[in-house]
């Protein structure tokens, strides 16, 4: 936490647009965690979806752009997994599950982590914009009683 008390408010005012800047990466980066995990979870349940499928069925399979293409599933028993740094591997059902379910596991620790720090800077934020609100308001004005009520 700042310890605003203790600092002038130009640097308190460059610290929060620093943190500012922050704020929005680590929100970009949990958009990308985001996105992540919803891919794990369509090729999740994609998978299960395969297992109720006989090898020769016809499908539409998507080749970007809303388009399709009809194609013949001819072997469902492995799939081609990616396993990070360009490479990838062929693996069965249940492997690939267990690869794609572990990558969604981390993923949604990463977005709870990055959570967590976006509140941390969230609160940081506050803290320096009390701080900066309460030194800009008036003190009452030199030889003039405070007003009492």
């Amino acid at each position: 936490m700042v310890n605003a008390n203790e600092q002038d408010p130009k640097t308190l005012s460059m610290q929060h647009s620093e943190l500012q800047k922050r704020a929005e990466s680590v929100q970009q980066q949990m958009g990308m965690i985001q996105t992540s995990t919803q891919e794990c979870a369509k090729a999740l349940a994609t998978i299960e979806e395969l297992n109720d499928i006989e090898d020769g069925t016809e499908m539409m399979v998507p080749i970007g752009s809303g388009s399709f293409v009809s194609a013949n599933v001819s072997r469902i028993n492995n799939i081609v997994v990616d396993i990070g740094a360009g490479f990838s591997i062929e693996r069965p059902l249940k492997d690939a599950k267990e690869i794609l379910e572990n990558r969604k596991a981390k993923l949604e620790k990463a977005f709870e982590n990055m959570s967590n720090a976006l509140e941390q800077i969230g609160q940081q934020m506050q803290s320096i914009e009390s701080y900066l609100s309460s030194i800009q308001q008036p003190q009452g004005q030199p030889g003039m009683p405070p007003v009492s009520q």
